[in-house]
């Protein structure tokens, strides 16, 4: 029966500049290469299953949704003009007060009507609009 690469033979192999694949590597100990998967806690593994993930969400976010909405502005939001854009689309045909969005600023309500009367000026169309009894609504 032929020996298995152990962990730290593998760790070895990692740490070699030499441009070898891990089966290559065996055949050279005399070992073969475990067919069983094995997670670790290694720095590798952590890393390269990260990158899997994240390869499958991004095919999951590259489907097209049914409906596409284009916005376009007048001028270049600036950062907080963008979180509050982003909050207003995020939370689209729902009434939205102030008080929300300063919270996510972290500013007093008061500073918060600039910045909504701001993106108004900066968005093409009327689709930022006072909602009734208080607050805003974005219509797209």
């Amino acid at each position: 029966m032929t020996a298995v690469l152990t962990k730290e033979d593998i760790v070895n192999w990692r740490r070699s500049t030499e441009r070898i694949t891990l089966e290559d590597y065996a055949k050279r100990l005399g070992k073969v290469v475990s067919a069983e998967k094995k997670e670790t806690n290694d720095l590798h593994d952590i890393l390269s299953k990260k990158v899997v993930e994240e390869v499958v969400e991004a095919p999951q976010k590259a489907e097209k949704p049914d409906i596409e909405i284009k916005i376009s502005f007048k001028e270049k939001l600036n950062k907080r003009e963008e979180v509050v854009f982003n909050y207003f689309f995020k939370n689209k045909k729902r009434k939205v007060f102030a008080n929300e969005i300063a919270k996510i600023l972290n500013l007093p309500n008061d500073y918060v009507y600039k910045y909504i009367r701001n993106l108004r000026k900066k968005i093409a169309g009327n689709i930022l609009v006072n909602a009734e009894n208080g607050g805003y609504i974005l219509n797209v």
